[in-house]
């Protein structure tokens, strides 16, 4: 058998990271000898690496797509970066929202708050953010502010708290959206300190993105404990990364207004 030897290593190389992938125990070392007693010539070596690959990426896919799925993030219409219209946003802060798309504040195990009016995109990135995180294999979770409060009441009428409290700390990222859209009782506030507090002592790549159209020191008036609110949001932005947007709606871009009159039409005039 005669090949190269840097040709011949990297195969090897290839396979045992394809192998790992997949999950099998099968390393450059055994391939190498492997190749070498049967004889394999280079195509051989390079064929069965091709299949490996071919199986791996398969796998990723899969997994992906499960992530993706799972997410409850839009399939059909998603909302993504390439989407997104970087060209409205201005001011000396605007290349710090652009360079979302590298995701560091997961990768630095910081959370996110995007603040505004509505219409100005905040949702879009927010669920850009995720998509992204779900590409690079990062189970992502989205859910409004509402539905979370929904979820808290009803894992407390059946005794589940613990189950749903560790179905929310799972995920890399989670977005809750629209803080402001309903109000947290007591107990579900309590509910939410422990949810921030546990996930700020995860281990690993982690993010909550919060999007509102209030600043956070005015969220008081949407939970009822101002005690635990409080120490909710001091673990939530004890590392965070807040980007407050200004200016108007995104929405209505594409609008049609028209005018026409109504009532006896007025008689044609020869």
């Amino acid at each position: 058998m005669v090949m190269s030897t840097d040709t011949s290593t990297s195969a090897f190389d290839r396979l045992e990271h394809n192998a790992k992938a997949l999950g099998i125990d099968f390393s450059s070392q055994e391939f190498a000898t492997l190749a070498s007693t049967k004889d394999y010539t280079s195509d051989q070596i390079q064929a069965i690496v091709d299949v490996f690959s071919t199986v791996e990426q398969k796998k990723h896919e899969t997994v992906i797509n499960t992530i993706l799925k799972m997410s409850r993030l839009p399939l059909k219409v998603p909302k993504t970066f390439d989407n997104f219209n970087f060209d409205r946003l201005h001011g000396k802060d605007a290349a710090t929202v652009k360079a979302l798309v590298n995701l560091s504040e997961v990768h630095a195990g910081k959370n996110l708050a995007l603040i505004g009016p509505p219409g100005v995109g905040k949702t879009h990135l927010a669920e850009a953010y995720g998509r992204a995180c779900c590409m690079e294999g990062m189970k992502t979770y989205f859910l409004k502010a509402t539905e979370l409060n929904e979820k808290f009441i009803a894992s407390r009428k059946a005794s589940r708290e613990a189950s749903l409290m560790n179905s929310l700390v799972k995920p890399t990222c989670l977005i809750i959206d629209e803080i402001g859209r309903c109000t947290f009782d007591a107990a579900s506030t309590r509910m939410f300190f422990d949810l921030l507090d546990r996930r700020y002592m995860k281990e690993g790549p982690k993010c909550i993105i919060f999007t509102s159209n209030k600043q956070p020191s005015l969220w008081s008036e949407f939970f009822e404990s101002t005690d635990d609110l409080a120490a909710a949001l001091d673990r939530a932005f004890d590392e965070a990364v807040i980007i407050n947007f200004k200016g108007t709606s995104y929405r209505g871009q594409q609008r049609e207004i028209l005018s026409v009159g109504a009532g006896e039409a007025e008689p044609i005039q020869n």
